[in-house]
């Protein structure tokens, strides 16, 4: 063969080397997207992960300060759901609380179907009275440590319960700025998820748990963020999915830090003796719930004891010709008015009330009228014959305690997962 006949196959030899070199590039490149694709997807199903966490923190937080709930978190109107009252023996003190907590609908020994109750606020439904008189967490089951376990042991002030591994409550996204919740263990809330079934898009799930603390009137929030709503989320599976979990420490920010030591507290600095901080700081608390009324405040005092806000302020003058049936089914009310407070009820009061600019009590001529708590004012009360104040310490004590807002401990929030 002549070499004429040889040309070009060293250029052939050549491109198909170059060739190989071109497709091992392609190759290398594909691979490397490839990863960067799993990489991107799985930061973003931690951010998604992430930032429900954050979201289920804030969530939970508003729902402990928020009025009656249904099995859904939806408001809920109308009485709360009945409680049991406490079975346990106690000591003088403990049994004042005891009877204090059967006027507050709360119980200091639990029950099974608790949670199932409707109309009920998110503290009854998972809180429970300790015989220290502080909240504890109701387990499962429907009994805490804290009620059943000596003092200085878990449970109570001297220890941390156990924390339980279920779900208290829980909440998915169903869509842009639609979220389902569900606040009682259980199924997850929202459609039901077909595990087989191809994801059409991706369904961020959060859940709340509560655990007891070392130390009395505090609590640890845990929330377990989740990229989509799967059935193994909150078991902690392996899978391609996004899990999150932080908590927080919260305390109670009392409604009446310091309790009055009689029945009537007034004269200028009464609110500070009384409520230990100023007004402008206290009525922004998130479990307060502020009013405004024209004349005759019963109407805008029904509609928030219908919600179950016992924490009410009143901005400027109050006038109460009539309670509403809320006011006086055995819970105790805390009443703020910044401004005077003009009274011509005869119906008994439980709680405690006060008016900055003072506090006029005159019911109908021969109607008597009592208040079981204590009445403060920066000014003075002028009241009627028939009036009767009464100091009841068992009760203030139980307001200091469990009435006001939980709050998140600074330095409280750890990532634990």
């Amino acid at each position: 063969m002549s070499r004429r006949h040889e040309r070009g196959l060293g250029t052939l030899a050549m491109c198909a080397i170059l060739l190989a070199i071109l497709a091992l590039g392609a190759a290398w490149a594909a691979r490397q997207l490839s990863t960067a694709q799993r990489v991107a997807a799985n930061d973003l199903r931690a951010a998604m992960a992430a930032e429900a966490a954050e979201s289920g923190l804030a969530w939970a937080l508003a729902m402990l300060n928020t009025g009656r709930i249904d099995d859904q978190c939806r408001p809920a109107f109308g009485p709360a759901g009945s409680v049991p009252e406490a079975g346990s023996s106690t000591t003088s003190n403990d049994a004042a609380d005891a009877n204090v907590d059967a006027r507050t609908n709360t119980s200091t020994a639990g029950r099974a179907d608790r949670p199932g109750s409707a109309a009920m606020d998110f503290r009854n439904r998972f809180l429970q009275v300790a015989q220290d008189g502080h909240y504890r967490v109701l387990t499962t089951g429907g009994t805490s440590a804290a009620t059943s376990a000596p003092e200085g042991s878990p449970g109570t002030g001297g220890g941390t319960a156990e924390a339980s591994s279920t779900w208290q409550a829980a909440c998915a996204n169903t869509g842009a700025l639609r979220w389902a919740c569900r606040c009682q263990p259980g199924a997850l809330p929202g459609p039901a998820v077909d595990p087989s079934a191809a994801p059409a898009q991706a369904q961020p799930l959060f859940t709340v748990r509560l655990t007891d603390t070392a130390t009395p009137g505090q609590l640890r929030l845990l929330v377990r963020g989740c990229s989509d709503r799967a059935p193994d989320c909150d078991r902690g599976d392996d899978g391609p999915i996004g899990v999150a979990e932080v908590s927080q420490h919260l305390a109670l920010l009392s409604a009446l830090r310091l309790p009055p030591p009689t029945a009537l507290v007034e004269g200028p600095g009464a609110f500070m003796r009384t409520f230990g901080y100023p007004p402008a700081r206290y009525r922004s608390q998130p479990a307060i719930t502020r009013l405004r009324c024209t004349s005759d405040c019963r109407q805008a005092l029904a509609t928030a004891l219908a919600r179950g806000r016992r924490l009410l302020w009143i901005d400027g003058d109050a006038r109460l010709s009539d309670l509403p049936v809320e006011a006086v089914d055995g819970s105790p009310l805390v009443l703020i008015v910044d401004g005077r407070l003009d009274l011509a009820v005869s119906t008994p009061l439980l709680g405690v009330l006060y008016a900055r600019d003072g506090v006029s009590w005159h019911p109908p001529a021969g109607a008597p009228a009592s208040i079981r708590g204590a009445i403060v004012t920066d000014g003075i009360l002028d009241r009627g014959r028939s009036v009767e104040l009464i100091h009841d310490p068992a009760l203030l004590r139980g307001i200091s305690r469990r009435m006001g807002s939980f709050l998140p401990v600074p330095g409280g929030w750890t990532p634990t997962r």
